[in-house]
């Protein structure tokens, strides 16, 4: 028995799923870093990408790769917010004179808003139901303030990362020869499996951005929109954000589009936000991630509508890679092979 029980145990098929089963309960009892650890993950792979390429096509010191790249990326990411929030701040201080203008057209407005108003504020439960709202405004507002907080953490983490990556991997490589060798080397198979394949969805998620920001200026440009380079640079970087970007991307959208063309312009941009974003959801996002990751299109429409239930948002992003990594840890080959003449 104890024989059987060695054999079993030093199987390297064992040690796998032991170490799979040991990172599952590892991401679980740490998912309250769940946002840090994926932002990180996907700053180190998107910023380790563009050093080697620098450095395979410039011949450039790792050193100085790393700081160009982390350089030009934060200084893209200061170029794009200054563009996008002085006229949007601009734009927000001519609000209350829009609506003056528009009373002073529709007179009737004045006269409805003031009975409007009087009633509610002479409903207790309105009165009670608005302090709710503030309260979970003010907690929505912390919540923003701790995600960005969030990514700029996970920025540096990726910088430090990227920056004593070789360091990191004389250090990763001394578990291989510990007495715990077992266990740690398809540890780190499987964590770089994973990796691997969430970076190749966040590459189609990128693409799906790109795609999203040009139909989404095209339908503005149509519909008489103002600064489309600004709205396009803010559209493509809170469609990096799954789901709340779009939301967030309505506030400044719906506010340019009423002092620019009143509530004919609001309703618009509306329409072509819910067709563009029914358009990712129903075929884009499902099609290009399937093209991704060798699953079926129906297999990754399910995984999308139940990650999204169980992660939350983030399970737009995180649920097709992990089927895909657990079909790659189970050993089920998607990719389609040719049939050989014995075969057929």
């Amino acid at each position: 028995m104890s024989n059987l029980f060695k054999r079993v145990w030093q199987n390297p098929l064992t040690m796998t799923y032991v170490a799979l089963v040991l990172l599952i309960i590892i991401a679980w009892e740490a998912h309250a870093f769940l946002s840090l650890a994926l932002f990180t993950v996907i700053f180190i792979y998107l910023g380790d990408a563009a050093i080697m390429g620098i450095e395979h096509h410039f011949h450039v010191h790792h050193l100085w790769s790393t700081l160009l790249v982390y350089v030009l990326f934060l200084a893209i990411l200061v170029a794009a917010f200054a563009q996008i929030i002085p006229p949007l701040v601009s734009e927000a201080s001519n609000l209350p004179n829009a609506i003056d203008k528009l009373i002073e057209t529709y007179p009737q407005l004045q006269t409805e808003l003031t009975r409007l108003i009087k009633n509610l504020s002479q409903n207790a439960s309105v009165i009670s139901n608005g302090k709710t709202l503030l309260t979970s405004g003010m907690g929505q507002l912390s919540r923003f303030s701790s995600g960005v907080e969030t990514i700029l953490l996970a920025f540096f983490f990726s910088f430090i990362f990227n920056l004593t990556k070789n360091q990191l991997k004389t250090f990763v490589h001394a578990f291989t020869k510990s007495r715990f060798a077992g266990l740690f080397v398809p540890m780190g198979q499987l964590i770089l499996k994973f990796v691997h394949i969430f970076g190749t969805v966040i590459e189609t998620q990128l693409i799906i951005c790109t795609i999203n920001t040009i139909l989404m200026v095209l339908g503005l440009w149509i519909i008489g929109m103002p600064s489309l380079l600004i709205l396009g640079i803010m559209i493509f970087f809170l469609g990096l954000i799954p789901v709340a970007g779009v939301l967030i991307s309505l506030i400044p959208l719906t506010i340019v589009a009423f002092l620019t063309g009143g509530l004919i312009r609001v309703v618009a941009v509306l329409v072509l936000v819910i067709l563009i974003h029914m358009f990712e959801s129903y075929f884009l996002h499902p099609r290009l991630m399937a093209n991704a990751t060798n699953l079926p299109i129906f297999v990754t429409f399910i995984t999308l509508i139940i990650s999204e239930r169980i992660f939350g948002a983030w399970g737009l992003i995180v649920g097709v890679p992990l089927v895909a990594f657990f079909l790659e840890v189970f050993d089920v080959q998607l990719k389609p092979h040719r049939i050989t003449s014995e075969q057929e």
